[in-house]
């Protein structure tokens, strides 16, 4: 004689199959997600040493969205990924003359407008009156990276080289990607160019474990060249052009240029290569 369930019984097993199922179907969909977290995390930690960056980077790496800090600071250029050209309005509009800077300082002497003035000064080359400017603008913003860039530059310009690095040093030891390294590398300037060459060779070499692209690798070299250091910059190269040819087809053809570079200066190091 067949057996026959109560109705809210088959309700109740029906309702049971239902939210089993259910669970079953979000502990499928978490676990996805944490199998895609995780070969994300693991595609990041081996791009860090593909790439040998600095070690703190792998610390990141390993942190809670570490790998999406990483990603976006390093992994995105891979993709050469560009902002938007800017308005067409912007574009179109002519920058502030040096005579418009300068009434703007006499009409209102601020920090901004004397750090603008400065900055024209210094591009129409004249180092000493942009020096005055920097300098004014230093005295109520001293701890002003932009004030402070400009100052360096208008010394090492002028010659005032020991002057340049005293400048220099404290904004790139606060910030030491100022300006792209380009502040970084003023101060490895100044510094050999007052015969601090070991200062100098130190900085740039701090330059190249931190971005490791070729461009400060080929600055390096040119440093140790002139310093005579010449089988240092022929390995600095070599190891350049190597991590080059590693990288994928679209870097080579936006780095080729500098790879040209690097392969020029190898040759006047081993004339037989």
């Amino acid at each position: 004689m067949p057996v026959r369930l109560a109705p809210s019984l088959c309700a109740y097993w029906a309702y049971a199959a239902v939210d089993f199922a259910w669970a079953s179907a979000r502990l499928g969909r978490v676990a996805l997600l944490s199998a895609i977290a995780l070969a994300f995390k693991l595609w990041m930690l081996f791009d860090a040493l593909r790439r040998g960056v600095h070690a703190l980077w792998y610390f990141v790496v390993m942190l809670p969205a570490g790998d999406l800090v990483y990603f976006f600071a390093v992994k995105l250029r891979d993709f050469n990924v560009r902002p938007a050209p800017p308005a067409p309005d912007q574009t179109d509009a002519a920058p502030p003359t040096l005579a418009q800077r300068e009434a703007a300082v006499a009409d209102s002497p601020s920090f901004h407008n004397r750090v603008q003035l400065g900055w024209a000064l210094y591009e129409a080359r004249q180092p000493a009156r942009a020096r005055e400017c920097f300098d004014l603008a230093l005295r109520s913003h001293p701890r002003d990276s932009e004030a402070r860039y400009g100052l360096g530059l208008c010394l090492l310009e002028q010659g005032k080289l020991q002057e340049a690095a005293d400048a220099l040093t404290p904004l790139v030891e606060r910030s030491f990607a100022h300006d792209d390294y380009r502040a970084a590398e003023a101060l490895a300037e100044a510094l050999h160019r007052s015969e601090q060459n070991a200062e100098a060779c130190a900085v740039l070499e701090a330059i190249v474990k931190t971005t490791r692209r070729i461009e400060h690798r080929i600055a390096l070299a040119k440093l140790m060249i002139r310093c005579d250091q010449r089988t240092e910059a022929a390995a600095v190269l070599s190891r350049a052009l190597s991590d080059f040819e590693a990288q994928p087809e679209h870097m080579r053809r936006r780095e080729g240029a500098n790879a040209t570079e690097a392969r020029r200066l190898l040759r006047t190091l081993n004339p037989t290569t």
